[in-house]
């Protein structure tokens, strides 16, 4: 009797070694598209974190001049992590798609944009005589196109698109001069 069940384990456990085999075969795209998926999802988060807290350096760093200088230093610290005077900037580009020509950088402080951006009072009320008047500046970043990785293999399910293209970031500051 006992010779008996364990044949019967042995065919059992064949049976079944195969429908785990077939169980793979099916699951093992999905996994991997998931996979994938995950991977570029977390580059493009990346890229964009990176865009975005080189968009609020330079923002910073433009508050700190006068009004109509550190234009160019701003865009350097945008693209490269560095403020430069003049171009070309010094250093490598921080990601790929900033020497593309759709992306570009730019700033409206209170001599280029002076509608916006210049004696802002810091109250609604006119006739407050205490309220101060601050000068704005704001750095934009737009066109900015991340190139995914694994496009090619997930051509047929994304879509023939090989790039990302972000929408535009932008941070305003005062101005303390």
């Amino acid at each position: 009797m006992m010779l008996k069940d364990r044949c019967t384990l042995c065919n059992n456990y064949r049976q079944s070694k195969g429908a785990v085999l077939v169980e793979l075969a099916l699951l093992l795209p999905i996994l991997l598209f998931l996979t994938l998926a995950s991977v570029e999802f977390s580059q493009a988060i990346a890229a964009y974190k990176v865009v975005v807290n080189q968009v609020r350096s330079a923002a910073r760093h433009l508050s700190t001049k006068a009004a109509g200088t550190g234009h160019i230093e701003a865009e350097c610290l945008v693209t490269n992590g560095k403020p430069s005077s003049a171009k070309p900037c010094t250093g490598s580009l921080l990601l790929p798609g900033f020497s593309a020509s759709s992306f570009s950088v730019s700033v409206a402080d209170a001599i280029n944009a002076p509608t916006t951006h210049r004696s802002q009072r810091t109250t609604a009320d006119l006739t407050v005589t205490s309220a101060t008047t601050i000068n704005l500046v704001t750095v934009t970043a737009s066109g900015y196109q991340h190139h995914l990785y694994f496009a090619g293999f997930l051509s047929g399910v994304v879509g023939d698109a090989t790039t990302l293209t972000f929408g535009s970031i932008s941070m305003t500051m005062r101005q303390i001069n």
